[in-house]
């Protein structure tokens, strides 16, 4: 857990190289596990890697080993995720709206989803880790769920998940789940292979990993949409992929506030972890329609985040433009405060403009209109350059599958 100690220095969390990794003495004891007949059976490094405080100074992840039993100093003096947030901010789904944990079990476990979900979801926290479903999915089923509409009998109606959400999103499906948690890339990996080996109709699946985003997809078996798609908690102020196992610093780097919600589909918690989402959702306003603020959860520095939030953000206020009660205040004081030349300040190479001209085309196909680009322009002159930049002529890097197009801690829809 982010927080323990070893040798005295604290976690950070897990990075990912593949290869054989070192314990703290320089020695690496491959771990086993048992086959389905009782015979123990050599299990490949994961490649994950564990992180102590002085390797966010690393050009790359050490080559320590995250194998618990290879470091017999550990301290377990992290705080286990719901120790991490406020009371307040952990709700029962069906406290939230009656129905609601039934509109998760659908997606999950309903006629429609993959047969492997609930087996993942068991392993994975049999294995002792945190699972949540992340980004649109909790963000459209919770608003739908407590939205004006209700029954004869006061009590809120059931939403389903093939209709599309109040937010204007899309439909949210079955085959299109985003998800977190604290097991690291390497150990997800794994165990999502062996369920998806031991169920007959998803061992074909293909599934996707991309080093430079640490995010693993289990792919639909004609390739052309996603299943699952998974990536650890956030982890801030690395310089390279990494994650962690706290639930605030994940939060503060998601593009928007009503997007940090998460969803526990085995406890059947929904988790507010900055205490924002619900609120700025407008779940607790008394006013119709009820008000959806954009506001960022945290406070970027790197121009090159700073630019991909700024267009995460366009994009989502282009999908929700028409949305009654839409407050882009807090949105559009960041905008302006953005150096005015932003898009000159980010890298010329594969990580800079040319890749963010991939992600805004895949998000925004075609670009704005007219009218949407004058009001996106509005937000002040590091909107406008971005947007002159990447309407200019530009060597676009291919977006590719939308796991290779996410960056690495944000995987919201």
């Amino acid at each position: 857990m982010t927080g323990d100690l070893v040798g005295g220095r604290r976690v950070l969390g897990f990075g990912h190289v593949e290869g054989a990794a070192s314990s703290a003495d320089s020695r690496y004891s491959a771990s086993t596990t048992s086959s389905a007949n009782g015979a123990e059976r050599a299990v490949a490094p994961f490649g994950d890697r564990l992180l102590l405080d002085g390797d966010q100074h690393a050009d790359g992840p050490p080559t320590r080993s995250a194998d618990p039993t290879d470091h017999p100093t550990l301290e377990r003096t992290g705080p286990p995720p719901y120790r991490q947030l406020d009371d307040r901010h952990v709700h029962h789904a069906d406290d939230l709206a009656p129905g609601l944990v039934t509109a998760f079990e659908r997606l999950l476990y309903g006629p429609d989803a993959a047969g492997y979900l609930g087996v993942l979801v068991d392993r994975l926290t049999a294995d002792g880790h945190g699972v949540w479903l992340a980004g649109g999915v909790p963000r459209d089923l919770v608003t739908g769920a407590v939205s004006d509409t209700a029954r004869d009998d006061g009590t809120a109606a059931v939403p389903d998940p093939a209709h599309d959400p109040p937010t204007g999103a899309g439909p949210a499906t079955a085959h299109d789940l985003d998800a977190t948690g604290t097991a690291p890339a390497g150990a997800f990996l794994t165990v999502v292979d062996e369920v998806l080996l031991l169920d007959g109709d998803s061992a074909e699946l293909p599934r996707l990993f991309s080093p430079r985003s640490l995010v693993c997809s289990v792919l639909a078996v004609r390739r052309d949409r996603r299943t699952l798609e998974y990536r650890g908690l956030g982890l801030t102020g690395m310089p390279y992929p990494a994650t962690g196992t706290d639930l605030l610093q994940d939060a503060r780097q998601r593009d928007l506030t009503v997007n940090t919600l998460l969803y526990d589909p085995v406890r059947r918690l929904v988790l507010d972890p900055l205490g924002r989402a619900l609120a700025d959702l407008g779940l607790h306003a008394e006013a119709a329609p009820r008000p959806l603020r954009l506001a960022l959860p945290g406070t970027p520095e790197r121009p090159d985040v700073c630019a991909e939030l700024l267009l995460r953000a366009a994009k989502f206020r282009i999908r929700w433009d028409a949305r009654a009660g839409l407050d882009d205040t807090a949105l559009g004081a960041w905008a302006a405060g953005l150096p005015a030349d932003l898009a000159a300040r980010l890298d010329g190479g594969p990580e800079g403009l040319p890749r963010l001209a991939g992600l805004w085309e895949a998000w925004v196909p075609g670009g704005p209109t007219a009218a949407q680009a004058e009001s996106l322009r509005a937000y002040g002159p590091a909107m406008s350059g971005l947007l002159d930049r990447l309407a200019a002529p530009t060597r676009r890097e291919s977006p590719g599958h939308p796991a290779e197009r996410a960056r690495s801690d944000e995987r919201d829809t």
